[in-house]
């Protein structure tokens, strides 16, 4: 029986199983008692140290067991030689482990218990069959119990430390998307009708006064007026005696101008107005065909605190976000709490506006109590694996996010990039301060 696994940034990490056995629930117990590793060290032969800590042969082995099980080798032996690449992963885990105490983070024994909930549930396991396939692989509860708590620990570190530092620009999507043009290309076609008033010769009062015609007939649109008649009446265009109509053309046919414009615009609806070198355009978009996915989005923004960060404690960033939230529904802003106390750098500056998000952008838990919320209304404190949230949603609507999740790859992949590089540099300082001995090697 083999386990599902998830990469996080430096390694492959068992995901997590349904509800605790009776032997679970003791092995969190000892797990979480201040003498959990009484007398280990004593009965187990030390193979390396870490700053003051510790690394033994059976710490080693549990890791070489989740090795065989993330390169689907089974339970082949563990050979009597130290594999020098196992116990270099398992000193790196140890220095981040150390660096996430110092920071003051840490992982409740709820926490973990969910882990092991899901790891239960996404391998069809039952409660029994948890235990004795742990046993089956050589790995007791208690070790792989450790093993959760350690690898969540490491995550969040990462997050903290160096994933929310990390920011992907506009621009760098743009030039990432013209960089791989043949990956992102969308065989989208827009059937159309075109009205345009021209500029070319005239003077600047004479251009000021078309754009108030312009103007004039927009509105006139936008409150049910034919498009084919205002063509007819006012554009300046070939086909206006045809109501301005040109056909499906696709995107490659059309001006970025133009392309801008109707992504925005719902079928059935007319463009802003738009501004070119030679003239004003309006676009009527009748249909649309091609690659085009419909999702429910929602409009959101949000407050974080993350304990460790602010120096408080679960209770107390709890506590605190409660202060908060009483007084915005008292009248106080909430753009102004999320500048002054929220730990999301990349949102605190906006308000807390998260803009537009899919489903699935999100921290489960976090998306989850978005939806449960009815708009314009605060939540409670929520937590997610990023700290503790104020949220509240100002819009939902559905929309074609066909080209968002062509820019949401390639922020991904920026983000990837961005982060491996990051997380090197980050983790080659951390491993460059600690403290490392080999004790032995066999």
């Amino acid at each position: 029986m083999k386990f599902i696994m998830k990469t996080t940034m430096s390694q492959f990490v068992l995901v997590p199983v349904t509800t605790l056995t009776a032997t679970l629930a003791i092995t969190l117990t000892i797990l979480f008692s201040p003498y959990a590793d009484a007398g280990t060290v004593a009965l187990d032969k030390v193979i390396a140290i870490v700053n003051n800590e510790a690394i033994t042969r059976s710490e080693y082995q549990t890791r070489y067991k989740r090795q065989q099980l993330e390169t689907n080798r089974g339970a082949e032996p563990i050979p009597k030689q130290i594999n020098d690449e196992i116990l270099e992963l398992l000193i790196d885990e140890r220095i981040q482990v150390q660096a996430a105490q110092v920071a003051g983070i840490s992982i409740n024994r709820a926490e973990i218990e969910n882990e092991l909930a899901n790891i239960a549930a996404q391998n069809n396991f039952s409660q029994e069959q948890l235990i004795t396939e742990l046993k089956n692989q050589g790995i007791s509860a208690i070790q792989f119990s450790r093993s959760i708590k350690e690898q969540s620990l490491i995550q969040r570190l990462i997050d903290i430390s160096v994933n929310s530092r990390i920011t992907v620009s506009e621009q760098e999507i743009d030039y990432y998307l013209q960089a791989h043009k043949e990956r992102y290309t969308l065989d989208q076609a827009y059937e159309i009708s075109h009205l345009y008033v021209s500029t070319s010769g005239k003077s600047e009062a004479e251009i000021e006064s078309e754009s108030e015609n312009v103007d004039y007939i927009y509105q006139g649109l936008l409150q049910g007026q034919s498009f084919s008649k205002a063509v007819k009446d006012f554009s300046d265009g070939e086909n206006k005696n045809d109501g301005g109509y040109m056909g499906w053309r696709k995107e490659q046919q059309l001006p970025e101008l133009f392309l801008t414009a109707l992504r925005q615009t719902p079928v059935g609806g007319v463009t802003e107005i738009m501004k070119s070198a030679n003239g004003f355009h309006i676009i009527k978009l009748h249909a649309k065909k091609g690659d085009q996915k419909i999702v429910a989005q929602q409009l959101v923004r949000h407050i974080l605190l993350q304990p460790q960060q602010s120096n408080l404690t679960n209770q107390e960033a709890i506590d605190r976000l409660n202060d908060v939230l009483n007084k915005i529904r008292e009248g106080e802003d909430f753009e102004k709490f999320a500048r002054l106390i929220s730990d999301d750098a990349a949102t605190a500056s906006q308000g807390g506006s998260l803009g537009w998000i899919n489903p699935g952008d999100t921290d489960p838990m976090f998306e989850q109590a978005a939806l449960n919320l009815p708009m314009n209304q605060l939540s409670n404190p929520v937590q997610s694996r990023f700290g503790y949230h104020l949220i509240e949603v100002l819009d939902r609507r559905e929309k074609d996010i066909s080209r968002d999740i062509a820019r949401n790859s390639a922020q991904k992949e920026l983000f990837k990039r961005k982060a491996v590089e990051r997380y090197q540099n980050w983790f080659s300082r951390l491993r460059e301060g600690a403290y490392i001995e080999y004790v032995s090697s066999n």
